[in-house]
């Protein structure tokens, strides 16, 4: 490769690279504000967006209650008004219960106010997201057990077990159903990559024993897990939590 043609591919690169940077940040003016659309992402996808007011030597940052809004949308808005305060307090930013915000900001501060801001905002609502998703799962734990108790009698459940699979790791499930020889365990899946990828690999680990129970993920409704089902079918049984008093039967008799 000749240095003309070296020069020009390097040209390329760098001019791929320089398009790509500059589509992570956008800007829009208006009158009295303006909003910077930065690369962070709420749950929902969106992207977290920061207001730019005053100047020119002091300049107000805020989230101007996006992050709050957020949350709204998953009715966590108590969850993330305690958590969001916290936050705020641990990175230095102020928190008024709707928006977080620095004022007083001095046009050389402007890059890092804007990235604290928006870091606040975007964590705020992600550990607001993961304490609600720990909740739901709690409660699709109880409700778990109370349906196996119905069916089997409680001597025979046992909530929040451990099981040791065959590489000696020991593995927390929902419940362990010992109404047959080699027993059940039942175990609670979100749809969730995080939650699938757990339970299969747990799943996995446990089959592998000389005589293991056997292995049932209880899942809302199979018919929105999409490929998640299959994966969660090569190590277990998947049944919906809504399933027939005989359908939880079949699958401990099976054991």
């Amino acid at each position: 490769m000749n240095t003309v043609v070296a020069q020009r591919d390097i040209e390329q690169f760098r001019k791929i690279v320089e398009d790509a940077a500059s589509k992570l940040v956008s800007t829009q003016h208006r009158p009295d504000s303006s909003y910077i659309q930065t690369p962070l992402l709420y749950p929902s996808g969106a992207n977290v967006v920061v207001r730019v007011d005053g100047g020119p030597e002091r300049f107000t940052i805020s989230d101007f209650g996006t992050g709050y809004n957020e949350a709204e949308l998953m009715g966590g808005t108590h969850m993330f008004a305690r958590h969001a305060r916290l936050i705020a307090e641990a990175a230095g930013v102020g928190f008024d219960h709707h928006a977080f915000f620095v004022v007083h900001v001095v046009r050389a501060q402007l890059p890092g106010a804007i990235i604290a801001v928006s870091n606040c905002s975007q964590e705020a609502v992600h550990v607001s997201a993961l304490r609600m998703a720990e909740r739901k799962t709690k409660d699709e734990v109880e409700r778990l057990y109370n349906t196996l108790v119905g069916v089997f009698k409680k001597d025979n459940v046992q909530k929040d077990a451990e099981v040791i699979g065959a590489s000696n790791t020991k593995h927390h499930v929902s419940t362990l159903v010992t109404a047959s020889r080699r027993g059940s365990v039942f175990d609670f899946v979100a749809n969730h990559h995080n939650s699938i990828a757990h339970a299969s690999m747990k799943f996995s680990d446990i089959a592998r024993l000389e005589t293991p129970p056997e292995r049932v993920a209880v899942v809302r409704n199979k018919s929105e897990m999409g490929t998640y089902l299959e994966l969660l079918s090569q190590s277990a049984n998947v049944i919906d939590r809504e399933a027939s008093t005989a359908a939880y039967k079949r699958l401990v008799e099976a054991a």
